[in-house]
């Protein structure tokens, strides 16, 4: 999980700032880290979605 946070961190630099002045927020970070991976989750599976309709259309 570390490394995940880390390289979220580097993506969003907004962040560095954030939890030096705030290092409470840790847990907003990890709530977002976690927002954004479902997501992404959901985005990958709707393209798989309309590929397979898209094949099932060409057959």
């Amino acid at each position: 999980m570390k490394e995940d946070v880390l390289d979220y961190i580097r993506k969003h630099p907004v962040w560095y700032v954030t939890l030096c002045h705030y290092p409470e927020k840790y847990d907003d970070l990890l709530d977002e880290i976690h927002q954004k991976k479902q997501s992404t989750v959901l985005e990958k599976l709707e393209r798989i979605s309309m590929l397979m309709s898209m094949l099932e259309m060409l057959q």
